[in-house]
């Protein structure tokens, strides 16, 4: 049975990665170099018009995913600046002083230009790699403005067959990064779902949590970026356009849902020592995770999804499981764990409900394009880049990440381009390509490419060896050569080593097309260029203006701080006074997602930094796992909002939500770490006591026997809304502590 669930799992993992964007991505690059570079070999003219499909290939590495707009626009800024970059570092490389100066000065301007957003350091960094190709080319002057129009040729034609693969198939990219998200969602549920084991460690649980939280906020923002900004899309007449539109804000509605299920775990495994019924929702909770996991596959995949009605049998089994625990088990010392368990179960059923959704949508069908009217503001839910030259300015000074980015890049290429001036052997760019494409602004992501880049190309290297001594058939090498290309750039992103490793074995069958001569000293001098490349780009990181996450994490936690705030303020006062409007709740619920998310992506990249520059770190781990709570608990009000707000409307909410808010401006203030006031506590007294009448009349009803009632209905509700509030309130005065025993107070 292992065996087979095994197996299914690597199946399952296999149908993700063939159906998913960065294959896509990897094929796509691979057929914009190779086919250039086939066809001139076919005419025996690769050796002069190699710049082509070098120029095809620097475009197509920054071709990523967004409005189609913003790719051609992009793709024609990397044309212009790999040209000038070209014709600028040909004719000058025979001046090696010179040289070295337009290194520096073009390596810190090119790096500036991510201030203006990914894609524009994208464009920055491939042009520095243009910038670096150049140097080491032994043709004569006369050969410069050729390559440099190869290159631009080649440049263009990528960005002709982007363009019309995206005309054949406009929605696929969409497609792929929905149903990622799904999945992601479906991972983190199955996570959460380990809440309900009886031996469960709750830290490492909330440790497993917080990537996943991460990578999910990524996925919805690169998803909002390719609906939102692309021209005309929300008002998009076509039925897959509007279905797309429609199954995105239930995704983001449904990874709500998931986040909603946050209850007092401890309390409940109190509550439910007997028996297996915690058992029971787990498997359950399991089983929607599983079903979310497959229609994510099946959106990926592009192919309409079969309902197998495995999850409502489920959950009608979970239910009669839950009503004969109870008739046993209820007692009025466990009320309010039942009260709680039957919550949960209801989300289940929403979370279910959702998914039949998606699987309706997943049709494409007219009929479900007549079920849509939802319109939104799609304006409210992007940021807008603007090409502002003040950025510039503002950004030219050493209290800005990115300007001590741009000097720590221009100092290696400078460093690496002197060293490989005195060294005998080895291709010198080789050196400055390894340090330009691991130095990251962020020590811990350098640090880590740094090490994989390292054991990449070490795998790379051996298995070349291997390759060239065994096997001498060139057309059995060329299709070994494509595959290493579509694996390499297909593993880019998600995983750095395997795919140096593989980029590494197609440079060394590349070299041996061109130039046949000693492989062994070439994958010799690749690997001692890659250790020196590494070790240049490792000191920079370590010893040149640093700027470590320690110093950043402040304003990190006050904005997810007010974020929350403002979150917390919408959702509460729809039990007090008005609903919010919808784009006024999601605007807000979208601030605190991002906000949590770039909080615990600053601590993960804490970890990875060296021990003196993480003080406090178990502080700092608290406050994370205890504002992703407080987020939760929020989020789960929020849905309660929706349901059972107009049902159970009461001025006393508004006592308990100003408590809970003073206590949040105290961790705004210039009092973090001070004790509650007294207030804070009066402020539930009114609540409390509505809360304590239905519970004795509850108790009263049980021991005369009567199971359901009114009051049973009543107090569900009541006590429902009101421990979220108590969670949130008991959270945010730990956090209030916790920020106390940091000794620092959130920047403004």
């Amino acid at each position: 049975m292992l065996r087979t669930i095994s197996e299914f799992n690597y199946i399952n993992e296999f149908k993700k990665f063939i159906t998913g964007q960065y294959l896509t991505k990897g094929l796509r690059i691979t057929v914009g170099a190779i086919l250039p570079a086939w066809i001139l070999y076919r005419f025996n003219l690769l050796s002069v018009g190699i710049a082509l499909p070098l120029g095809a290939l620097m475009v197509s590495l920054t071709d990523s995913p967004g409005p189609i707009h913003h790719r051609r626009n992009g793709m024609l800024a990397s044309n212009i600046f790999n040209f000038i970059v070209a014709i600028i570092i040909g004719y000058t490389r025979s001046y090696p002083w010179l040289l070295a100066v337009e290194l520096t000065v073009l390596g810190f301007f090119l790096s500036f230009t991510g201030i203006y957003g990914n894609r524009a350091n994208a464009i920055g960094l491939i042009a520095i790699i243009v910038m670096v190709l150049n140097i080491d080319v032994h043709s004569g002057q006369e050969r410069v403005m050729s390559d440099a129009l190869f290159m631009l040729g080649g440049g263009v034609w990528y960005m002709l067959l982007s363009l019309l693969l995206y005309s054949l198939k406009p929605y696929r990219l969409i497609q792929q990064a929905l149903g990622e998200c799904i999945m992601l969602t479906a991972s983190y549920l199955k996570t959460k779902s380990k809440l309900y084991k009886s031996n469960v460690v709750y830290d490492e649980v909330y440790k497993e949590l917080l990537p996943l939280q991460i990578s999910i906020h990524h996925q919805q923002e690169q998803l909002r970026e390719l609906l939102f900004k692309a021209r005309g899309f929300t008002r998009e007449s076509t039925t897959r356009g509007r279905v797309l539109l429609m199954m995105f804000i239930d995704s983001v509605d449904l990874f709500e849902q998931v986040m909603t299920s946050q209850q007092n775990y401890k309390s409940l495994h109190e509550y439910f020592k007997e028996g297996n019924i915690l058992e029971q929702f787990r498997r359950l909770i399991l089983e929607t995770a599983n079903e979310l996991d497959k229609i994510g596959l099946v959106i990926q995949s592009g192919f309409p999804s079969r309902d197998t009605n495995g999850l409502s049998m489920l959950i009608g089994e979970t239910e009669d499981a839950f009503v004969a625990y109870r008739d046993v088990f209820l007692k009025p010392g466990n009320l309010e764990g039942f009260i709680s368990l039957r919550h949960i179960l209801n989300s289940v059923k929403d979370i279910a409900d959702r998914i039949k959704r998606l699987r309706r949508y997943t049709a494409y069908n007219s009929e479900t394009h007549q079920e849509i009217k939802h319109e939104i503001d799609a304006g409210d839910f992007v940021s807008r880049q603007e090409f502002d030259p003040k950025l510039l300015a503002e950004n030219f000074s050493l209290k800005s990440n990115i300007f001590r980015h741009s000097l720590r890049v221009s100092l290696c290429i400078l460093a690496g381009y002197i060293i490989a001036q005195f060294l005998p052997f080895g291709h010198g760019y080789w050196i400055l390509l390894t340090t330009v494409t691991i130095l990251k602004p962020a020590y811990s992501i350098s640090k880590k490419r740094n090490v994989e880049r390292l054991m990449g190309t070490l795998a790379g290297a051996g298995a070349g060896f291997l390759l060239l001594y065994n096997v001498q058939t060139d057309t059995v090498l060329f299709g070994i050569m494509i595959i290493v290309m579509i694996v390499g750039y297909s593993f880019l992103q998600i995983r750095y080593s395997i795919s140096v490793a593989a980029i590494t074995v197609y440079v060394l069958l590349a070299f041996h097309f061109l130039h046949p001569a000693d492989f062994k000293s070439l994958a010799t001098d690749r690997v001692i260029d890659t250790a020196i490349g590494s070790a240049i780009s490792f000191t920079a990181a370590f010893f040149f203006l640093p700027r470590w996450e320690r110093e950043q994490v402040n304003e990190y936690i006050h904005k997810l701080m007010e974020a929350n705030l403002r979150y917390f303020s919408i959702v509460a006062r729809a039990f007090y006074a008005t609903a919010p409007q919808i784009n006024a709740y999601k605007i807000a619920r979208k601030d605190a997602y991002v906000a949590l998310a770039n909080l615990s992506d600053a601590f993960q990249r804490l970890l990875s930094e060296p021990k003196n520059k993480t003080k406090q770190a178990q502080l700092l781990h608290h406050l994370v796992v205890s504002n992703h709570m407080l987020t939760s608990h929020i989020a789960t009000l929020g849905i309660y909002m929706q349901s059972l707000a107009p049902r159970y409307h009461s001025d006393a909410f508004k006592a308990v939500a100003d408590s809970i808010e003073r206590q949040m401006g105290i961790a705004l203030s210039q009092n973090s770490g001070s004790e509650p006031a007294d207030p804070a506590e009066k402020g539930f007294a009114q609540i409390r006591d509505i809360i304590h009448d239905l519970l004795a009349q509850r108790v009263s009803e049980l021991t005369d026997g009567a199971v359901n009632s009114n009051v049973r209905k009543t107090l569900s509700g009541f006590k429902t809304i009101t421990d979220q509030f108590e969670l949130i309130y008991t959270i945010t005065i730990d956090i209030n502590k916790v920020l106390g025993k940091l000794k620092f107070v959130p920047e403004k």
